[in-house]
């Protein structure tokens, strides 16, 4: 029963159809969780379906759920490597005999890449809206330019380079 449920998820897989994949080898995984590989398959699928459907707030990827984690910025780097460790020896191609076992290692890979360096790390957790900077390093983070004058809150062109819009209203 548990490999032909597997073999119907890698039909599935192969018809790119993911998501039916993963749900048939969540459905053996639970048949016989001691079926030769199933945890594998299992995890391979997963990769997939994770990377396609848990998306964070900009609509891409939730690199954190890729790895089995919680998106928390303060998760120390032993963590994240810990799990792409024991995550790899599960999906590794070598172990694994699945057509699509090497998109799953590219994939969690990717995924410890950018969360095991500390600036790309910091960079994804501020535009997923997980971390916020401090509000000086925001404005130390801005780029001046000396060909815009600040009244206000408004930005305004120099009053020499003026456009058609503002001809009629010079700023003063």
């Amino acid at each position: 029963m548990t490999d032909m449920l597997l073999d119907m998820a890698k039909e599935k897989w192969l018809k790119g159809n993911h998501k039916e994949a993963y749900e048939l080898a969540t459905a053996a995984n639970k048949v016989d969780p001691y079926f030769y590989n199933v945890d594998k398959h299992y995890a391979v699928y997963r990769a997939y379906y994770v990377a396609e459907t848990k998306k964070n707030k900009l609509g891409h990827s939730d690199l954190y759920r890729i790895l089995g984690l919680k998106p928390d910025p303060s998760l120390s780097i032993d963590t994240i490597t810990s799990k792409y460790c024991k995550l790899v020896k599960l999906v590794h191609p070598d172990v694994v005999c699945s057509p699509a076992a090497h998109g799953a290692l590219r994939i969690i890979t990717i995924a410890w890449e950018a969360l095991s360096d500390e600036s790309t790390r910091r960079a994804y957790d501020v535009g997923a809206g997980l971390l916020v900077l401090p509000r000086k390093q925001q404005e130390t983070n801005k780029v001046e330019r000396p060909d815009v004058q600040v009244v206000g809150k408004k930005r305004c062109a120099p009053e020499e380079d003026m456009s058609r819009r503002n001809r009629a209203k010079r700023v003063t």
